[in-house]
């Protein structure tokens, strides 16, 4: 019984967390499912009306379409739905993985949406890469469809291809990790984008462009991940005044000895 609760539980998070603009999408594969079946439902009812030059037929036809509509809708539903969340649930599982590889410790993910990813590499970075041989997966991109997952403490970014999934960018909050939003002061949808700054220890930065169908995904990404990067800025200066007090006591118990 519990094992159950639990995965109802985690089904039920799940679907909550699919975008509304998906879940109207698939609202909409149901309902055009249901027109399809509909269509041919009255052509079969108007070959037999010509047929048996009964007009009955047809019109009786009619009479049925709202209900045989509600019904093939909510069939077609009852096939979308779950399809829906065992695609968004995979894509859970792999996003956590990838944030505990970036050493994520709270894995409950707070938003997830599908996004194009794009990286921008540059001359510098390109001649100081010479690691990129070993992970391909870091080099410089075109834009490709990617999973977009926030955690608390973590982001993810990944691709999905024949071979399987493929890390675009995974990295913990307490990384050098910035966060900035351009083009939403535009008019045209398209232009909207974030843009993410990883500087690494040998001082290198990295970027990539994330933009989404999803202007309100991205929109709540945005917000999810100052907060995050605020909350970070607050720990960093606490454990650095924490140290320096340290520092101190150290070197005022040394002179009073």
């Amino acid at each position: 019984m519990e094992t159950n609760s639990e995965n109802d539980a985690l089904l039920a998070d799940v679907w909550q967390k699919i975008p509304p603009e998906d879940k109207k999408a698939l609202i909409s594969e149901a309902q055009s499912t249901a027109i399809s079946a509909v269509v041919i439902f009255l052509m079969f009812g108007w070959a037999i009306a010509v047929g048996l030059k009964q007009p009955w037929y047809l019109w009786g036809s009619f009479c049925v379409i709202p209900f045989l509509f509600q019904v093939l809708s909510r069939k077609a539903w009852n096939s979308i739905k779950p399809r829906a969340i065992v695609e968004y649930t995979a894509a859970r599982a792999t996003a956590t993985h990838y944030a505990s590889w970036a050493n994520g410790r709270e894995l409950l993910p707070s938003l997830q949406f599908k996004g194009t990813l794009e990286r921008e590499i540059s001359d510098e970075v390109a001649e100081q890469e010479s690691f990129l041989a070993l992970d391909p997966g870091l080099a410089g991109r075109g834009p490709v469809p990617v999973w977009v997952t926030i955690f608390p403490d973590s982001v993810v970014m990944f691709s999905e291809s024949p071979r399987g999934a493929k890390r675009e960018l995974a990295c913990s909050i307490f990384e050098d990790l910035s966060v900035t939003s351009e083009g939403f002061d535009d008019d045209a949808l398209d232009q909207r984008k974030l843009v993410f700054a990883l500087r690494g220890p040998e001082g290198v930065e990295r970027r990539w462009t994330l933009k989404s169908p999803h202007i309100s995904q991205l929109t709540a990404c945005e917000r999810k991940l100052q907060n995050s990067i605020e909350k970070r800025n607050i720990l960093l200066e606490q454990a650095a005044q924490t140290k320096q007090t340290a520092i101190k006591s150290g070197i005022q118990a040394a002179l009073a000895g």
